[in-house]
């Protein structure tokens, strides 16, 4: 079991914190800056345009500005929080994220492209 189980799959923090600290597991992180959610994102497997696997992996691109990571997660990295929520399948990933870029209209405000149902 990883140290997440202790938190029911969840984990919340200033990203520098949460990156060091993820897990390399399926799952979906949210993006916090000023108390808002304003970009949310998924770490799976077998996605034709994301070259590792997990979340530490995937935390990791945005953290040193990797050419498949959200710019505006680099230029902010200071100032956001990220909760991350491990997901058993790839497929939970999906629909979790999907859900919740609806639910916080991350689309709208800009920091997510799109969603996928």
């Amino acid at each position: 079991m990883s140290i997440f189980g202790l938190f029911f799959g969840r984990k919340k923090g200033k990203f520098e914190s949460v990156v060091n600290s993820a897990p390399n597991e399926i799952g979906v992180y949210i993006v916090e800056l000023d108390g808002k959610i304003v970009y949310v994102g998924r770490a799976i497997e077998n996605r034709h345009d994301q070259k590792t696997k997990g979340l530490r992996k995937r935390l990791q691109e945005h953290w040193r500005n990797a050419t498949n990571g959200n710019k505006k997660i680099y230029k902010y990295r200071d100032q956001i929080d990220v909760e991350i929520r491990i997901c058993k399948t790839a497929d939970e990933a999906k629909k979790l994220e999907a859900k919740l870029i609806r639910k916080y209209n991350t689309v709208e405000d800009g920091w997510n492209k799109r969603y996928e149902d």
